[in-house]
């Protein structure tokens, strides 16, 4: 009998511990009853105690939901009495606590980081039906367990390389800087780093981003749906969100693999109250360079760094302050020919402050610099060429909740530009060179925003959000006049006007309605409608194919009105299985006005009149989305399709000629199929495969179609209209296998993986250009910048 009670005890203990179930009492049995009682608090990892963003808690038997906030904060509505609440996170262990509530409280969950077993737990990226119930579609979040699933480049895991898998996000290729979404172009995107605005987020001249990827959170990209407290850009949102540090122990996590190596360190700075964490990385990939039989690539050097800081603190139950700070800096040397630099430097602090128990109030300021060079090194007319953008934002936000069905957010935020356009100065004594130097250009750029969601019943859901932005160019500046009804060229200047100091040149405004709308069909499907206008007021001007560096970054001005897009989208939201198969299908459509486009021959660098080298015009991109995702056990599997035009079109005026006699023609992104395919297979507790499949249409090219020859017996080239020709289409296999993490029960802990990228050696081109050789017909030439597989190792440790 003592033998059987026994038994039932050690079995009734380990239910009770798997089940992570205990009883939590909060206030005395006075014999009352309420029915406005309120729990509060925040929902924190175990080891560090990092808030959770998104996780949710579900209490029966009322069989309520309620989503922690961005903070980790929730706030739940009860009555007296007794209750089960269980609670689910992105890449931790389910949590289930019995609570007797008899007063208004307040308590912090604590959840455990599950192990990669997934054999035994289930991992959630995030809220089951999070897809189908969110009222904004359109909208892909990657936590850090996805992005580790994606696609690794010399074994290193990295943010825009897994972005370019998502649904409707494509790039010009490898080596291309920054990422194209629902074809537009790559400055069209807002990049933020925990409020940190990036210009250029990419290392080695775009196989790396600039994230530090041990440091990073999560990510999310709005693609269609985008919040009204977002605006600048005119194609998409990526919200990059770092992890705070570990206040409770120091800790240290980091990675050496073939080209990299990456150290991250946290630690409390007041125990419970403030923490830190530091990451740095660096590259050593000359020595690859030297192995290939490339006879450039041997003489070329490449080498880029990053250090990346955050620092948080508590100061009471009601405020939190924070800063973040980071630097990067790239240098890449093709043989004896051109030296490319450029490097960000951007530092950033925000203030959190509760007020009452409905109502937040948030104010930050981000201030940084983006700097790039040009190095000219061959010849006796070497020489560097230098532009850079410095900024200084600010904003302040409110959010206040009426009801749990309805919750608003307002605030303003202020820009500050100050573009150097370019410098041109000798690199050494001998080069024949003269100094050149374009004026600064000053713009300021004011916003004031609404938001308002709704929800009036579990079927239907409403956002909608309205912003209005006021835009001045500042001088001085001296603004060349152009000789009316004519073509605006060096010929056609008739005059200038001169402006002062602090004098506005140019002012534009606009408002910008946002609206987001989610129709439930049943609990496991639903319909979802976005509009959103958005104005941009800073532009990278390029007359290349794939953004560089040296790139300029130009403010609307006097002669160059702000573009700006409608962007409209309608989705189909449905899962299977008890949510755990996902699927959507996704319609796009946007319209852009004011277009900024280039000459043909365009002289972009060190001109003083670039309004002469630009045409104005308009632009429309649209397709479909359509994505399946096995998101649980062993076997994972993701496919997403996207069909996608991008086209472009500039009209003969009286001030400017047309493009291809004012026809339609592609964008230089213009990609119209493209297909991803992902599987990972957890084959052991700690080890597992993972699979990745990409393939794009080539994107559009310029080509010479026929020729001539004149007096001199020269044969002269005829190129087709813009953009009618298609380079070779792109797809590339990759493979990684990851061992680890091995030392669960001691301090350090390891882990490696092996990985394979472009499998099976395909020579993707970035680009065919042509040359012609005196007295010759004009040739093609494939640039593939990887024409072979690269295999990596990387190894992994934390203690």
């Amino acid at each position: 009998m003592l033998k059987q009670i026994c038994l039932y005890s050690l079995l009734f203990l380990a239910i009770s511990a798997t089940c992570q179930q205990d009883l939590l009492v909060f206030g005395e049995d006075l014999g009352k009853i309420s029915d406005k009682l309120q729990l509060t608090g925040r929902v924190l990892d175990a080891t560090n105690q990092e808030p959770l963003a998104g996780a949710v808690l579900h209490i029966s038997p009322i069989d309520n939901n309620n989503v922690s906030g961005s903070e980790g904060d929730y706030k739940l509505k009860l009555s007296t009495g007794f209750y089960t609440i269980r609670i689910r996170s992105l890449g931790y262990e389910d949590y289930s606590v019995k609570i007797k509530i008899f007063q208004d409280a307040t308590h912090d969950f604590l959840l455990k980081p599950s192990e990669t077993a997934l054999g035994e737990i289930t991992v959630k990226e995030q809220r089951n039906d999070a897809n189908v119930s969110a009222v904004m579609g359109s909208v892909e979040q990657l936590g850090i367990q996805k992005l580790e699933r994606q696609a690794k480049f010399l074994g290193e895991m990295d943010v825009l390389r897994s972005l370019q898998g998502v649904a409707g996000v494509t790039s010009t290729g490898e080596g291309a800087s920054g990422f194209n979404v629902r074809g537009g172009n790559t400055d069209e995107n807002l990049i933020l780093m925990e409020g940190n605005l990036v210009f250029n987020p990419v290392h080695a001249l775009g196989f790396f981003s600039l994230f530090h990827p041990d440091m990073v959170q999560g990510v999310t990209l709005y693609k269609g749906g985008v919040p009204a407290k977002y605006g600048g850009r005119l194609s998409s949102v990526l919200d990059v969100k770092l992890r705070e540090g570990n206040n409770e122990q120091f800790s240290a996590k980091g990675g050496v693999g073939i080209a990299s190596s990456r150290l991250v360190l946290e630690g409390p700075i007041v125990k419970d109250k403030a923490s830190f964490i530091v990451g740095a990385r660096a590259s050593y990939v000359d020595w690859i360079l030297k192995q290939t039989r490339n006879v450039d690539l041997r003489k070329s050097q490449a080498f880029f760094y990053d250090l990346t800081a955050k620092a948080d603190a508590r100061i009471s139950d009601k405020t939190k302050i924070g800063f973040t700070a980071f630097n990067t800096h790239d240098d890449f040397r093709f043989a004896d020919q051109v030296k490319f630099e450029y490097a960000t430097s951007s530092g950033s602090f925000y203030l959190r402050q509760i007020i009452g128990e409905k109502t937040n109030f948030t104010a930050s300021v981000n201030a940084g610099q983006y700097t790039s060079n040009l190095f000219d090194i061959n010849g006796n007319d070497q020489s560097v060429f230098t532009n850079k953008i410095k900024f200084l934002r600010g904003s302040l936000r409110a959010f206040h909740q009426f009801s749990d069905k309805n919750q608003i957010e307002l605030g303003m935020e202020q820009n500050r530009y100050t573009v150097s356009p370019g410098k041109l100065k000798p690199n050494n004594e001998t080069s024949i060179i003269k100094s050149d130097l374009l004026p600064n250009e000053l713009g300021h750029e004011t916003s004031f925003f609404l938001q308002d969601q709704w929800t009036p019943s579990k079927r239907f859901e409403l956002m909608a959000g309205i912003r209005f932005t006021q835009f001045n160019n500042i001088g001085p500046e001296r603004v060349l006049l152009y000789e009316e009804g004519k073509p605006k060229t060096e010929a056609t200047i008739r005059d200038s006007i001169l402006f002062g100091d602090k004098e506005k040149t140019a002012k534009y405004s606009g408002f910008e309605p946002r609206l987001s709308i989610r129709y439930s069909i049943t609990e496991v499907s639903s319909i979802k409608l976005g509009f959103n206008r958005a104005y941009q007021f800073l532009n990278q001007v390029s007359n290349t194919a794939s953004a560089t560096p040296i790139d300029i970054w130009q403010l609307s001005s006097y002669h160059i009105r702000p573009q700006f897009a409608d962007n409209m989208s309608i989705g189909y939201y449905h899962n299977f299985k008890d949510n755990r198969i996902q699927s959507y299908l996704n319609i796009f459509y946007r319209k852009t006005q004011n277009l900024v486009e280039y000459k043909d021959f365009a002289k972009l660098i060190l001109n003083d009149h670039i309004e002469t080298e630009l045409v104005r015009g308009s632009g429309k991109s649209y397709g479909l989305e359509a994505n399946f995702n096995k998101a649980y056990g062993l076997h994972r599997f993701e496919l997403n399709y996207t069909f996608s035009r991008s086209l472009r079109k500039v009209v003969a005026t009286t001030t400017q000629a047309a493009v291809s006699e004012g026809n339609w023609y592609p964008s230089n992104y213009d990609k119209p199929h493209s297909l991803n395919i992902n599987y990972f297979y957890q084959l052991k507790p700690r080890s597992s495969l993972s699979i990745n499949f990409t393939y794009s249409t080539g994107r559009p090219t310029t080509a010479p179609v026929s020729s001539y020859s004149n007096s001199n017996v020269q044969t002269i080239p005829v190129y087709s209209k813009r953009n009618q020709y298609r380079i070779p289409d792109y797809h590339r296999l990759d493979i990684a296998y990851s061992i680890g993490p091995w030392g669960k029960h001691s301090r350090w802990r390891n882990s490696l993986t092996l990985s394979i990228y472009n499998l099976y050696f395909r020579k993707n081109a970035f680009s065919v250009y042509f040359q012609q050789r005196a007295f010759q017909r004009v040739q093609a030439y494939r640039v593939a910048v990887l024409g072979s597989a690269f295999p990596a190792i990387t190894y992994d440790f934390k203690f």
